[in-house]
């Protein structure tokens, strides 16, 4: 007997590759990228339903992806190279170390591209200099602050936060022992947080310095996701998608979070949000996928269990379209509206 249409089969897009999907990111101008883990993107138009364009970009493996400024995307691999990618295919070199793997990009709109190698942090932007910061240990991750000032970058003992416009300016250095494997910074600029080894969540405030904390998770966090106008910060690594409030000075410090998609059968593994509404995507490790509104309690399974762990979700910056992919090289697009 053949089972019914699944919501994402009846309204969205689906593709199926034999690579494992590292990363689902949308450009300013809502066009689609998926990095693998045979070293090549999937480049798809905004507004397009055709199978996304296959480039070959690293000799082995993509490692990180993010939107470069303006349109196209940033891409770092095992193969020591850092590239920007046109939607048109083209491939522009901007940094290369041999022997090395480019862990961790990100850009701002500013024009801003960062990049980190092992210990290193480069910052690349058009008329100047190349900046570069070392750090105690390895690089676990990098963001951009809103306004593209500074950037925070994680490594164990804590989070540092370096100017992008001079190498001369002095860090600032917000420590807590431990290995720190991600940072964000909200987007009010208000609050830095790391996600920790310690299946935890450590932040700070930067106005006082005072210190947050966040646990009871049951793994630690892998994917986390500003929505709802930064309102909320939700976050993987349990059995449902905990969404913390930051809609006051305080943050969340004295409020629980919300806890859509609870589930007893899988624990979330990724998670993105709607930029402007309380819509929050759910993707778990049996494969299901779940579309939540955390305001009405509301939710609806939009793929069921199958195909791989979701390992990666984006939400374009309009707010019109919710992608994921899988560890089974499976991914999706769907429609969505605020």
């Amino acid at each position: 007997m053949n089972q019914p249409a699944s919501i994402l089969e009846q309204l969205g897009h689906q593709w199926q590759w034999s690579a494992y999907i590292l990363s689902a990111c949308f450009d300013a101008s809502n066009n689609l990228a998926f990095a693998l883990g045979d070293g090549s993107l999937r480049l798809l138009p905004a507004g397009a339903s055709q199978t996304p364009q296959r480039v070959e970009v690293h000799d082995d493996m993509a490692l990180s992806m993010a939107p470069a400024p303006g349109t196209g995307f940033v891409s770092g691999g095992d193969d020591g190279r850092c590239v920007q990618l046109g939607m048109d295919g083209s491939i522009q070199a901007l940094a290369t170390f041999p022997g090395r793997w480019v862990d961790h990009v990100a850009s701002h709109s500013n024009g801003v591209v960062a990049c980190s190698e092992g210990k290193r942090l480069h910052l690349f932007a058009a008329g100047r200099d190349d900046i570069i910061r070392e750090f105690p240990s390895t690089v676990g991750g990098i963001c951009f602050s809103p306004d593209g000032h500074r950037i925070a970058v994680a490594h164990y003992g804590g989070v540092t936060l370096c100017s992008t416009r001079s190498a001369d300016a002095s860090p600032v250095a917000l420590t807590c022992p431990g290995s720190h494997l991600s940072v964000t910074w909200s987007p009010n600029a208000r609050f830095v947080l790391s996600a920790m080894q310690e299946d935890c969540i450590r932040g700070w405030r930067l106005e006082d310095n005072d210190d947050l904390y966040m646990s009871g998770y049951a793994t630690k966090v892998k994917s986390w996701s500003w929505f709802n106008g930064g309102h909320y910060l939700a976050t993987s690594g349990s059995n449902c998608a905990p969404c913390w409030p930051f809609k006051g000075r305080k943050g969340p410090r004295g409020h629980t979070p919300k806890t859509p998609g609870d589930n007893e059968r899988a624990l979330v593994t990724a998670v993105a949000g709607d930029p402007q509404y309380p819509l929050l995507g759910i993707g778990y490790d049996d494969g299901q996928v779940t579309v939540a509104d955390i305001e009405k309690d509301q939710e609806v399974v939009i793929k069921p269990p199958g195909h791989g762990a979701v390992t990666t979700m984006a939400w374009s910056a309009d707010g019109a379209w919710l992608a994921f992919g899988t560890d089974k090289g499976f991914a999706g697009l769907f429609p969505v509206s605020g």
